[in-house]
């Protein structure tokens, strides 16, 4: 909106939806009515209504008035038009539009216009201002409307009168789309439930885009419902009939614009039953047996000419399903709600809401199932197949109708057909019967009479199966206890049709007296049962033992005695029955003499036999168990006493299901404890060693009658006590009237006389007999020898040894220890202590090192336990040196293999071990030694490679050469050597010393140094690798690898490093890239390193075919050689090699063409798919003519001639002379003038491309027409130039100016095609476009093609020349130039003139040298014209020069011949003749 107007004019808003929004608006009037204008819209606005008041005015205002108005309520004015519309208008135009406002009162009223400010509408007249309207008349008003888009706009006219007030809308009706829908679509007449379709092609014929909706009103339907469609496009609108019930059906299409238009296209159709039916309305199945089937067939018969689609369904209606579904609704809203009621009560945790919202979404999920269910029918017992499908016109459908009964009764189901062309579903009634098993017993009732209690009794009862089908049956348990006395076997089955099953019968009673049972067999599919009733009577047994009672006398404590008796069953049935003791003890069982004896422990022995309870003393075998009727059963009784007492008890006899004690038989004993002695109550062992075990025997007697127990008890407090004693068999059972001997063994502990006591315990007796045992204890008997050691002269610092032996000469082992008697002593002693077995000899190793060479004295000392210590004396003398070295030295050094030009360093310690100053001399034997003591290199290594040994002078050397060594001191030393070669060293190295005081050296040490020199050896899997990479256009580049391997050959682990430069990367064996920064990588010996080459073939991404080529270099650490590998690279893109950059026509002759040729190779190994054209980019692409030259009008004022005083005459033979020159001088200029030509032209084409734009511009320059320079020069003839201002420069496209051919095709690898360039030469044309040839998968190569047109364009600088007055017999000269004022280089030549340089002037003809040639632009040639008049008298001749085609060029030549003048002063002599 413009600046200025006030901020409340209104904003313009779109088209209301009264205006054209109708029930009954149809799409050809809506188009109709968009298509009128403004005037036109005007014209047909027939109706008028009042406008509604907006608001009334206040009485006082209109008090001056009286209405007579018929409807006060009702405006006084109308106005008209109603509402001004504004349609199909311009942007930018002013629209007119007056308003009419008529007095529909009886009397004046006054009436004020107002209009809010708005940019678009404004109103013409008074505004504000109350006009007096009288009765009947009109107030016109004018509207004008100025759109600045062609969009909707609305605005308010507002009218005040002195009554109300009331608004006169403005409208603007702006672009709309218009879709040219059918005002009616006749469906005609349709089946029922089919689908009929319309398909129509709608087009926007509108001035806007159209943003729509589609929507019609069931059984019509409509796709798509939505859509945007430019201006003058066309879419498909399929509109689908699809009526569920027979008559007439009729709705409304309605198109919704998104301007709020609605247009409605009437839809009718018309649904009819058609000619479908079934053969048949019922099935009625005979009877058919359960798990068996029935099968009929009903036809479903078309006879119309549709394909009808048909359903069973188990409902009648459609409505009848869609109550189903919402019952299914309901009751899961209803569960759903219980359940979050119940949780919400509960206030459960946030385990149980999670599985409620799994729970509901399970319920969502049924849900979503039963509303997709098609619910066809589906019954347990009836089925029909197919339940859906197909029928063609005029054929029919047979439907498989299966009747499968589950139990014994009458079904009756009803199926309905929903089929497409039927409105009610075809029922089909279905009825059958089923029939279930037939299953009865042989007898229904079975008597048993009398029988024992507990008795097992077996019947048989068999079940018949008079049906066709088999008749499974299963056992009522019973529910009394009588009944669950009886078993049945088997107690279910099946029985086949026509057999018989046999249900055996077992009974064993456990309650007396009368009985009768019913027992019923269910029968699955049958509704009776089949029944078998039992009936008896139970009565009890009778039992007796063999013996009245039984004695066991008297019995020895802990040894057991059994009894044995017999119990008898009187009775005819088995009988279980158990037997017991009530007066026996109800605690642990008690223990027997042979258990006893198997407890060592004293505390068994000393405690009671019992605890607190009575132990339970008697054992019953079987104590349970049945005798059989008639039977009897043999009873053993045990008594096994641990009570010192009398016995008299009973054993009783319970009998299960009858009675407790129903029987006892009398048990009568007595428990007594044998007493036991020894027969010597002292033991004596006499002398004994110490820890030495000796064994004597104890005498036990037993004078009773009964046998006993007894046990020697372990000794107590061993640690205190002066020996110990044990037995080999402490526990044992000692018969009546006998007597046992117990071994006792017994260890002393102590030197000296030894007493302990022993205990025997017996077995029911409180305390132990008592035994002493005596000894006397001594230590070993060991002898030593040798008893002097001499070990004489041995090495020193090294161990030598003598052997010491011990000889044990008693029965237990010595423990010895043994020991220098020295301090400092340099021998030792090997075992040190240890043990000598019995009667055996141990050696011990006497170990002397000695630490100098002098002689050596000391003791051993032997201390043997419980025994006296034994002294032995040893001495030595050393030999040798004390010098010793921490590392291996001498007497052979093996430096083993190490790399050349590298040092080989051996650092070792030399000590001395000695007692005395050492002076030490190194040397090299064969060597001198050198006068010069050279400095030696810094322990620990140094950086700096040594250099190799000078010739004559040992490969290692040692530092330092001399050293001075103190007792103990140690002195670091350095064996350095170094090979520039490959070689095996082998030097002697001598170490001489003075020792202590001694002033003479003497040879210590020699060490033979060995070393192989040698150089890195690897094994490379490959010494060249290479990658190829092929790209066609479908291929997506990725990475490549290669494998390499890595073996150490030589002998020596190697460190090295790796280095390969882009596009190609080392990898590690899974194809993961090395880090930038790593170390260097080390192999061991004979060790392999796998590694990848990586290759970047997207390197260089430009679509050009590239080879890379690197250098794998692999450098050493320890050693300057290098190993290299070389990695190749090679992509290859679809390429083509073009021969040149770049094309030049040059300068052609307008309006004709010129074909240029360039050779395309594909240079790649796969085949190239290209194709031309030019690019686009007016920067680049140029077209542009020449301006005209200006017009050179011919003055004959101005004419060039040669004045008549100029003139070079010579003579004939001269003249010949110079024109013999002249012609080969201008020859030879041609000659070098166009072999400039050429190497300009080369030149310039090597720079073409790249200066383009910069030598296209200096070319218009140069070729462009000086028009100030001929203007100077006056020229007298300039032809060729009338051409340029004849053309008419029209618009050209670059397709008509140049072409390229074949515009695409196919090269095989290697195969070559010209291309061919063509250059249409337009009337002084300079044209300039960029070829671009696209290869698929490759670059796009450009090729910079230049070209122009011209025609031939020359001057001459003079037309006449006038040598005036000259010698007849002398050949005139003069020059003519002949300049090249155009772009296009041409030829010219001399018609009818002299030719070749021999030829003779000929008197009256001109010769013109040189008479052709060629002239480039911008360049000029001088003509030298020569003339031999030949005659006196005026001479006037003609010359022509032919440029190009152009007309030829006339010179005329004129002049005067004359005599040539001379005056001579002669002198005069008179003879006479006398």
């Amino acid at each position: 909106m413009a600046s200025g107007f006030s901020d409340k004019t209104p904003t313009p808003r779109l088209l209301s939806m009264e205006i054209l929004n109708s029930d009954t608006l149809t799409p050809s009037a809506f188009r109709k009515e968009m298509s009128l204008t403004t005037k036109q819209r005007l014209a047909r606005a027939k109706k008028l209504t009042l406008p509604p008041i907006v608001r009334p005015q206040a009485k006082h205002e209109t008090s001056h008035h009286k209405s007579l108005a018929a409807d006060p309520e009702q405006s006084s004015f109308q106005p008209c038009p109603p509402e001004v519309v504004f349609q199909n208008y311009t942007p930018g135009e002013v629209c007119e539009m007056p308003v009419l406002l008529r007095n529909r009162d009886k009397v004046p009223h006054l009436m004020k216009v107002t209009l809010e400010s708005s940019p678009y509408f404004k109103l013409v007249g008074p505004s504000d201002v109350y006009r007096k309207v009288p009765p009947g008349l009109t107030g016109t008003f004018r509207i004008l409307f100025t759109p600045a888009e062609n969009k909707d706009y609305f605005h308010e006219l507002v009218c005040i009168s002195e009554r109300e007030e009331f608004i006169v809308p403005i409208w603007a009706i702006g672009a709309r789309a218009i879709l040219d829908f059918p005002d009616q679509l006749d469906f005609s007449q349709c089946p029922v439930k089919c689908s009929t379709h319309r398909t129509l092609l709608v087009r926007n014929v509108g001035n806007r885009q159209a943003r729509y909706q589609l929507s019609t009103q069931s059984p019509f339907s409509v796709t798509p419902a939505m859509g945007v469609l430019d201006v003058g496009d066309t879419v498909q609108v399929t509109v689908e009939f699809q009526p569920l019930k027979t008559g007439d059906c009729s709705t409304s299409l309605v198109v919704h614009y998104d301007t709020g238009e609605d247009t409605h296209t009437s839809l009718h159709g018309r649904a009819v039953d058609v000619q479908i039916r079934l053969d048949r309305t019922s099935v009625t199945f005979g009877k058919t047996y359960m798990t068996l089937s029935n099968l009929t067939t009903v036809h479903i018969h078309n006879m119309s000419d549709t394909t009808a689609h048909f359903q069973w369904k188990a409902v009648d209606t459609r409505e009848e399903e869609e109550l189903k579904l919402r019952q299914c609704h309901r009751l899961y809203q209803q569960e759903k709600d219980k359940l979050s009621d119940v949780l919400k009560e509960r206030r459960v945790d946030t385990t149980l809401l999670e599985r409620f919202a799994l729970f509901t979404h399970c319920l969502q999920n049924e849900r979503a199932k039963v509303r997709g269910d098609p619910m066809l029918f589906k019954d347990d017992i009836f089925s029909l197949e197919p339940k859906e499908g197909k029928i063609r016109p005029n054929c029919s459908a047979e439907i498989m109708v299966f009747f499968k009964p589950q139990d014994a009764r009458v079904y009756e189901q009803a199926a309905y057909c929903d089929i497409s062309g039927r409105e009610n579903r075809l029922p089909l009634h279905l009825t059958g019967e089923g029939l279930g098993p037939r299953l009865r017993f042989n007898f229904e009732e079975l008597d048993i009479g009398e029988v024992f209690v507990t008795g097992t009794h077996s019947y048989e009862a068999i079940l018949l199966n008079r049906g066709l089908i088999e008749a499974p049956f299963s056992l009522v348990p019973p529910s009394t206890a009588m009944g669950s006395c009886f078993t049945f076997l088997p107690q279910k089955g099946t029985v086949a049709p026509g057999r018989h099953e046999a249900i055996r019968i077992s009974f064993c009673p456990t309650i007396l007296g009368d009985f009768e049972e019913p027992f019923q067999f269910s029968v699955a599919g049958s509704p009776m049962p089949a029944i078998l009733t039992i009936k008896g009577f139970v009565k009890a047994p009778t039992f007796r033992f063999d013996v009245p009672a039984l004695h066991f006398g008297d019995v020895s404590f802990g040894f057991p005695r059994t009894l044995k008796c017999c119990l008898f069953n009187t009775s005819l049935v088995s009988m279980a029955v158990t037997l017991r003791i009530p007066g026996d003890g109800s605690g642990e069982p008690s223990v027997s003499s042979a258990d006893q004896k198997l407890k060592l422990s004293s505390q068994a022995w000393r405690k009671k036999a019992h605890g607190l309870m009575k132990p339970r003393e008697f054992t019953i075998s079987p104590c349970r168990g049945t005798v059989r009727g008639l039977g009897s059963q043999d009873i053993e009784v045990t008594l096994c006493s641990n009570t010192v007492r009398d016995y008299n008890l009973e054993l009783v006899v319970d009998m299960d299901g009858v009675g407790k004690e129903v029987l006892a038989l009398t048990l009568t004993a007595r428990c007594i404890v044998p007493p036991l002695r020894v027969l010597s109550p002292v033991v004596t062992f006499q002398h004994c060693c110490l820890k030495v075990p000796y064994e004597e025997r104890l005498t036990l007697v037993n004078d009773s009658n009964f046998p006993g127990c007894y046990c020697v008890l372990p000794q107590g407090h061993k640690e205190k006590a002066a020996a110990w004693y044990s037995s080999s068999v402490p526990a044992g059972i000692i018969e009546a009237h006998s007597s046992v001997e117990i071994p006792i063994t017994l260890k002393a502990q102590l030197l000296g006389e030894c007493n302990v006591t022993a205990e025997v315990a017996i077995f029911g007796r409180g305390s132990p007999l008592e035994i002493h045992l005596e000894c006397i204890g001594h230590g070993p008997i060991v002898y030593v020898y040798p008893s002097k050691i001499n070990f004489g002269s041995i090495p020193v610092l090294q161990d030598s040894s003598k052997n010491l032996y011990l000889s044990n000469q008693s029965d237990i082992p010595a423990t010895f220890w043994a020991e220098m008697a020295g301090k400092r002593s340099r021998w030792r002693i090997e075992p040190s202590k240890g043990v000598v077995p019995p009667d055996s000899e141990l050696p011990l190793t006497v170990i002397a090192n000695l630490n100098d060479t002098e002689q050596f004295q000391d003791t051993v000392k032997v201390f043997i336990e419980n025994s006296p210590t034994t002294l032995i004396s040893v001495q030595a003398v050393g030999t040798g040196t004390t010098i010793v070295s921490n590392k291996p030295l001498s007497p052979q050094l093996d430096l083993r293999y190490h790399f050349s030009c590298s040092p080989c360093r051996y650092e070792f310690q030399l000590t001395n071990r000695g007692h005395r100053l050492h002076q030490l001399y190194w040397s090299t034997e064969g060597f001198p030694i050198s006068r010069r003591r050279p400095r030696g290199p810094a322990l620990g290594g140094t950086k700096d490679a040594p250099q190799s040994p000078r010739p004559g002078s040992p490969v290692f050397k040692l530092w330092p050469r001399q050293m001075e060594l103190r007792p103990g001191q140690t002195v670091d030393v350095v064996l350095e050597g170094c090979s520039s070669t490959v070689q095996e060293v082998k030097e002697r190295l001598l170490c001489h010393a003075m020792v202590g005081k001694e002033r003479a050296k003497k040879l210590i040490m020699q060490v033979d140094v060995t070393c192989r020199f040698i150089c890195p050896l690897v094994q490379i899997s490959s010494r060249a690798i290479t990658f190829r990479v092929v790209k066609k256009p479908s291929d997506v580049l990725t990475l490549q690898y290669q494998p390499l391997s890595i073996k150490n050959t030589c002998p020596l682990p190697l460190s090295f490093v790796l280095n390969l430069e882009q596009p190609f990367l080392i990898c590690s064996v899974d194809q993961q890239p090395l880090p930038a920064d790593s170390k260097p990588m080390t192999l061991d010996v004979e060790e392999e390193l796998h590694l990848c080459i990586q290759f970047n073939p997207a390197y260089e991404n430009n679509l050009h075919s590239w080879v890379a080529e690197r250098v794998l270099r692999m450098r050493f650490t320890e050693h300057p050689h290098e190993e290299q590998v070389q990695v190749r690279g090679e992509v290859f893109f679809p390429n083509l090699h073009l021969e040149a950059e770049a094309v030049d026509f040059g300068c052609i002759i307008n309006d004709t063409e010129q074909t240029l040729y360039m050779e395309m190779t594909n240079c790649s190994p796969i085949p190239v798919q290209y194709h031309w054209s030019f690019l686009t980019d007016s920067k680049v692409n140029t077209i542009r003519f020449r301006p005209s030259p200006p017009k050179f009008k011919r003055q004959s004022s101005e004419k060039k001639v040669i004045p008549r005083g100029y003139s070079e005459t010579e003579t004939v033979e001269k003249a010949i002379e110079t024109l013999e020159t002249t012609q080969d001088s201008g020859q030879d200029k041609s000659g070098q003038e166009e072999s400039d030509q050429e190497v300009s032209d080369q030149d310039d084409s090597d720079q073409q491309l790249s200066d383009a734009e910069d030598s296209l511009e200096a070319e218009e320059l140069s070729t462009s027409f000086p028009s100030a320079s001929v203007e100077s020069q006056s020229p007298v003839w300039m032809r060729g130039l009338s051409q340029f201002s004849e053309v008419e420069h029209r618009n050209v496209r670059m397709q008509e100016v140049f072409d390229v051919l074949p515009v695409w095709g196919e090269l095989q690898p290697g195969q070559s095609e010209l291309v061919t360039f063509t250059f249409f030469g337009h009337a002084n044309i300079v044209a300039r476009v960029m070829a671009r040839c696209h290869v698929q998968g490759g670059p796009t190569y450009q090729v910079l093609v230049t070209g122009e047109a011209s025609c031939p364009s020359f001057q001459l600088d003079v037309e006449e020349i006038d040598w005036g007055l000259q010698v007849f017999n002398k050949i005139l000269k003069a020059t003519v130039t002949l300049r090249n004022t155009g772009a296009l280089e041409f030829t010219y030549m001399l018609p009818n003139s002299s030719t070749g340089p021999a030829a003779k002037l000929l008197p009256g003809v001109p010769v013109v040298v040189p008479s052709k040639g060629s002239i480039a632009p911008g360049q000029e040639q001088v003509l030298k014209v020569y003339y031999l008049p030949g005659k006196i008298g005026v001479f006037c001749t003609t010359f022509q020069v032919q440029v190009a085609y152009l007309d030829p060029a006339e010179i005329s030549l004129k002049g005067e011949g004359t005599l040539p003048e001379r005056t001579e002063n002669l002198p005069r002599k008179l003879k006479s003749k006398h």
